[in-house]
């Protein structure tokens, strides 16, 4: 069995057809496990409706208390060997749930099913070392919980213990510590297994520059101490990407004299690597041009 958990928040609008998605998958042997966080909408009278519907349906009510504690609340009254996590704005194609677990077996903890957004070269499986790495960079589409499988045995507590104002890149961390909890490879889908809705976080989420260094500092304590050298330039990478949303969001003066921007020069130093011509024209830019080029 799969268990589906689909965190809901005030999501009247969305939730419906995001549960129709998922009762309607082609593979029916699932149990979807509906956590609403509180809702002051209809999300939760609507979930309601699906007890009488369909017995694979489970509902939780409970305060609000964020995203990520949701999650964790679905997973602990999930029973599948594998589970999955939908946001409420989004649906699954009909067949997901089955190409998801067609590239499931026996020596794997993880199905990743968004290879598309990896590189063109189509493997069945990563091994644990390369993926950790991809990880770690966010390559990809590496870094969300949705679209992929996780073996439950390896779905703990520890991958959803972070403060509820982590709103932006908790995922990530989920990504990071998932990757360290198992040895084995890593299965990869390249079937079309997820379709994102319009209104998620990233879209009104605003970067600043102490957000990003407390997020560097959950970053760094996901990855063991005694490999962080391993990862230096990985985990240096994605940081840099993370200044560049930063800038799209703060006036130049305010970044250049944050602690965070500081610590990527001296790691930049420490690496003997530099900003790129175009990366430091971007940086140079006024934000009002890049959140043009960024809409275009």
């Amino acid at each position: 069995m799969v268990s589906v958990i689909v965190p809901i928040y005030n999501a009247a609008s969305t939730i419906q057809a995001c549960i129709e998605s998922i009762l309607n998958q082609s593979e029916n042997d699932l149990e979807l496990i509906l956590i609403d966080d509180g809702s002051t909408d209809e999300s939760g009278t609507i979930c309601d409706t699906y007890l009488e519907k369909d017995q694979r349906v489970r509902i939780i009510h409970q305060e609000n208390k964020g995203r990520t504690v949701a999650r964790w609340n679905g997973v602990k009254q999930s029973s599948g060997e594998w589970l999955t996590f939908v946001d409420a704005d989004d649906t699954l194609p009909v067949h997901a749930i089955q190409y998801l677990l067609q590239g499931s077996d026996d020596d794997s903890d993880i199905v990743f099913g968004n290879g598309y957004s990896l590189s063109p070269e189509k493997r069945t499986h990563i091994p644990i070392e390369e993926f950790r790495h991809l990880a770690v960079r966010a390559d990809g589409m590496i870094g969300v919980p949705w679209g992929s499988l996780y073996r439950r045995t390896v779905v703990t507590e520890y991958l959803f213990d972070l403060p509820r104002h982590m709103m932006m890149g908790e995922d990530y961390i989920y990504w990071l510590r998932l990757v360290f909890t198992t040895e084995k490879p890593v299965r990869i889908v390249y079937e079309h297994v997820y379709d994102k809705g319009d209104d998620h976080t990233s879209n009104v989420f605003q970067w600043t520059a102490d957000y990003c260094y407390e997020l560097n500092e959950w970053r760094k304590s996901a990855v063991p101490v005694d490999l962080q050298n391993i990862y230096f330039d990985d985990m240096l990478s994605d940081r840099i990407a993370n200044l560049f949303a930063v800038s799209v969001c703060c006036h130049r003066k305010e970044w250049k004299k944050s602690r965070f921007y500081q610590d990527i020069l001296d790691d930049l130093k420490t690496s003997n690597r530099r900003f790129s011509l175009k990366q430091k024209l971007f940086l140079a830019m006024p934000k009002a041009i890049k959140k043009c080029m960024i809409m275009r």
